[in-house]
């Protein structure tokens, strides 16, 4: 019976939205819960607000925790009206971001696709072994994709097969928060970096964050001799440990090695973390790319480097654009992160910034809205 009337209900959607007049000045950010009012939707949202004459609308479809002081709810009358007659649709996956999306009439729609990162790895048509046919489908439906510089812009345009016009070189908004004055954030925001001084007690903040791997297999775990060795390197660098797992990926155990779990914050913003750290590691993450911007030392563990460019593969040649050594062993790995307490960042680094960002003074939000409103 439930999937009966859910037929029913995506059969009648997609038949108002056939005929249903669309409103070039309303834009809906679909998403599931509180918890990805986040990223470049996020920042986006707050500048384009800032504009007269467009409703700009946060278009919960979920069942967890909504906070509707800041949206509206998909199931509601009102909340189906935006649905139908908004032209620009703000997503950051795919069209599985929005809700009911096999109701929608794309021909009259403008989705414009934020992403979630400046990718290293495969995307998309580089992708080993995926289905053209709903690649061919699931890209040309979006308008607009935005990239954070030239290079970026040829990695993006390659993976989604788009026009040089339809990948927009605007910076992520998401990187603005990197830059940005304290005073100006937020107060969850300021409430995020008041929890890391708590937990962290003026040490300095180590920040491990891997990356997904798409087989669920991992080399990403430590001896006992290992972590002990790491316990007493950061101890003599009066050092905190701070680990944000992807959301996807399987914990690490960290045996008897005290670490600051990143996911208990009240905020999520990654941002807030990169703020305070001191040193970030990483492997694949394209977080050390955004890190680039705050000019501080960034450290890589690889030890599955072969492997993952076998089953995932990168966009480039990791030991060219990665601003350090590539360490694919514990020993390389532990001497670099020694190193990179007591010496400046390399101008490597500085030149791979400047590859990566085409924008460094955090107006990012302000030219993707800006690109939004000259299609209006």
């Amino acid at each position: 019976m439930k999937n009966i009337l859910f037929n029913i209900f995506q059969l009648i959607l997609r038949v108002l939205d056939s005929f249903f007049p669309k409103s070039d000045n309303t834009l809906i950010f679909p998403l599931n819960s509180n918890d990805d009012y986040q990223d470049n939707l996020r920042f986006l949202f707050e500048n384009l607000n800032n504009f007269k004459g467009i409703d700009c609308v946060l278009l919960f479809y979920g069942k967890g925790d909504v906070d509707y002081k800041k949206g509206i709810n998909f199931y509601t009358f009102q909340g189906i009206i935006f649905w139908l007659k908004a032209r620009f649709i703000i997503i950051h996956h795919g069209t599985k971001d929005i809700p009911f999306s096999h109701s929608i009439d794309y021909r009259r729609r403008k989705l414009i696709n934020l992403w979630h990162g400046i990718p290293l790895k495969n995307l998309g048509y580089k992708v080993k072994n995926q289905n053209e046919a709903y690649l061919n489908s699931e890209f040309a439906k979006f308008k607009s994709i935005v990239c954070s510089s030239k290079l970026d812009s040829l990695a993006m345009r390659s993976c989604f097969k788009k026009s040089k016009e339809d990948v927009w070189i605007t910076g992520l908004p998401r990187n603005d928060l990197l830059l940005q004055d304290e005073s100006e954030l937020p107060e969850d925001l300021i409430d995020g970096l008041t929890w890391l001084d708590s937990k962290i007690k003026q040490k300095k903040l180590v920040i491990y964050m891997p990356t997904w791997r798409d087989d669920n297999t991992s080399d990403l775990k430590f001896s006992e001799k290992e972590l002990s060795q790491l316990k007493l390197l950061l101890e003599s660098e009066n050092a905190v440990l701070g680990v944000k797992f992807h959301p996807n990926a399987p914990p690490i155990d960290f045996g008897s090695l005290s670490v600051l779990n990143l996911s208990e914050s009240p905020c999520h913003e990654v941002g807030i973390f990169l703020r305070k750290a001191t040193v970030l590691i990483t492997d694949y993450s394209s977080v050390w790319v955004d890190f680039l911007l705050l000019d501080r030392q960034i450290v890589s563990y690889c030890p599955d480097l072969s492997r993952y460019i076998e089953t995932r593969g990168l966009l480039y040649d990791y030991s060219l654009v990665f601003p350090g050594k590539v360490n694919e062993t514990f020993e390389s790995f532990l001497e670099q992160l020694k190193v990179s307490f007591s010496t400046q960042i390399s101008g490597k680094q500085l030149q791979i910034k400047h590859l990566f960002h085409a924008f460094l003074d955090g107006q990012n939000s302000e030219r993707v809205s800006r690109k939004i409103l000259s299609m209006i």
